[in-house]
């Protein structure tokens, strides 16, 4: 009966050969060459890529209804039950595939994986990880092992690192690298993870079966599958042969368009030192690629976040401004600041349903290092930007000066109160020379009574460009020179202390520079935040 099974998925890939829609797609500009195949990303619209035909719909119908027959005969067979979830999902019924996965008689972590790959493509990605998290407990030891190797979506070094590690050391490496993989904070579970675990799963389905392409599985079939998805539409071009009886070329397109959401280094150990200038969600040529369903397009957002002490909790504020981006300005979308941590199941999530162009968002948080996201998303799919960054916890102790980070605000008068500098924060970390900023900090903890303390404001232009670096090596350029203020205040201020000074930025040069506050002189508490000019 299996081999019934086997021989109709065979008759089936058979017929949708013959089927195919013609389309030719060009030269490729470029090729990531993977074993026998060349990785294309073409520039041109997916919606060109014709769509299944009627007749594959009709014919993939018929199989799946004698396989359903075969499978209630003989209900534990793994193979059986993976090839109807596979092409249910392909049929985009997730409702049956789910079903099917749920009624799943076989091995119970292979069942319990259909399940998650099934609540993956419904956009379960919550459900999705925990049913995940309950097959890789109950696999075995050495498929444990390979579901939690990475390497071929890594760039560098790293990626050699990952393959050589033990198996245990390995899974709490990769644990933090799914951390920061993580495309959209705001939703719920680990999709980026879910889709690898999803793309492993498909790899297994077709290792035994006839596919598409007419070719005998290889790993450079399962390579593709894991680093870039499984395809979504199959298309044919004509032989260019002159001999008659030679195959049609059957190209594969995996859904676009695709964003790299992988570091482009090691996960830092030190939470402080992620920054969002360690992603490069629009890498070319792409390691790796995932499409989010939810999102058409993927961008970067400038956004200006600041943490302030509260007891044992942290306010954080954000804001943005996209008032001029021609995405988000002429469509409804939500807005959400998130606060994270490796340990935490449930984040700490502010979420503005219908957000304005220019919003400020506070949000209450555990104390301890997060990373911090703030992400936008447009109701109708057609994109979504974000920016994040890691933050150091802010030191609870009284008997020591420490520091919040540092704030930009708007207009002439200063804020004496956080409360008051909420409303006038800086939508960005882009500044016009022509306007006047403010910068607003608060003090913890208390100095002696007699004490002086020291403060330091420093504003150091960071060198831009190749161009500029080897003009300086020649010594044709000039070394870019720090501007530094320095000021003494009473050490005795309190507990908690506000402070604010005026920034005139007429004063310096269009370019990107780092701000850094400094106060005390033994034990010196530090903040910092770089800024662009223009």
């Amino acid at each position: 009966m299996s081999l019934r099974a086997r021989n109709l998925q065979t008759r089936f890939e058979s017929r949708r050969r013959q089927l195919l829609p013609r389309f030719y797609q060009g030269t490729p500009d470029h090729c990531l060459v993977v074993g026998r195949f060349c990785e294309w990303h073409p520039t041109f619209d997916e919606d060109r890529v014709p769509e299944e035909p009627k007749e594959i719909r009709r014919v993939r119908a018929e199989f799946l209804l004698q396989l359903a027959l075969i499978s209630a005969q003989i209900p534990g067979d793994d193979w059986i039950v993976g090839q109807r979830v596979r092409y249910l999902l392909e049929a985009r019924d997730d409702t049956t595939a789910l079903r099917v996965a749920r009624e799943c008689a076989g091995t119970r972590w292979w069942c319990d994986a259909l399940r998650g790959m099934a609540l993956h493509a419904r956009g379960d990605f919550f459900g999705a990880d925990s049913s995940y998290a309950t097959a890789l407990e109950r696999m075995p030891s050495a498929r444990r092992c390979h579901w939690m190797n990475v390497s071929p979506l890594l760039d560098g070094d790293y990626a050699k690192t990952i393959r050589r590690m033990p198996c245990g050391a390995r899974e709490a490496a990769v644990a933090r690298v799914w951390f920061m993989a993580d495309p959209l904070l705001m939703i719920p579970g680990n999709e980026r993870r879910t889709e690898h675990f999803s793309r492993v799963v498909h790899t297994y389905m077709q290792e035994d079966a006839t596919n598409t392409y007419g070719l005998r599985w290889a790993g450079d079939l399962g390579e593709m599958i894991v680093r870039f998805g499984w395809v979504e539409k199959w298309t044919q071009e004509p032989s260019a042969s002159m001999y008659p009886g030679v195959a049609p070329s059957v190209t594969g397109h995996e859904r676009r368009p695709g964003f790299h959401f992988f570091m482009l280094q090691r996960p830092p150990d030190d939470l402080g030192l992620v920054a969002d200038s360690l992603w490069d969600i629009r890498q070319f040529p792409p390691r790796e690629q995932y499409a989010p369903r939810y999102a058409r397009s993927f961008s970067p957002l400038d956004a200006q976040v600041a943490r302030f002490r509260r007891g044992d909790s942290t306010m954080i504020v954000a804001a943005y401004d996209v008032g001029e981006d021609t995405l988000f300005r002429r469509r409804r979308f939500t807005a959400a600041l998130i606060a994270t941590s490796e340990e935490a199941k449930i984040p700490a999530v502010r979420a503005i349903v219908d957000a304005p162009t220019r919003q400020v968002v506070t949000l209450m948080s555990p104390w301890k290092s997060q990373l911090v996201g703030v992400e936008l998303l447009a109701r109708d799919s057609a994109g979504a930007a974000r920016w994040r960054a890691g933050f150091n916890e802010i030191p609870l102790d009284d008997n020591r000066i420490s520091l919040s980070d540092i704030l930009f605000v708007d207009g002439a008068m200063l804020p004496g109160t956080l409360e008051e500098a909420i409303p006038i924060t800086h939508a960005g970390t882009v500044f016009r020379r022509d306007r006047k900023v403010g910068l607003f900090w608060e003090l913890y903890g208390r100095a002696p009574a007699d004490s002086a303390l020291p403060i330091s404001l420093t504003i150091t232009p960071i060198e831009g460009g190749l161009l500029g670096k080897a003009a300086r090596a020649l010594r044709i350029g000039q070394k870019p020179t720090p501007l530094n203020i320095r000021w003494q205040e009473n050490g005795s201020a309190g507990v908690l202390s506000a402070r604010a000074v005026s920034l005139d930025l007429s004063l310096v040069p269009k370019g990107r520079y780092a701000v850094k506050l400094e106060i005390g002189s033994a034990e010196v508490a530090k903040a910092a935040k770089v800024i662009e000019v223009r």
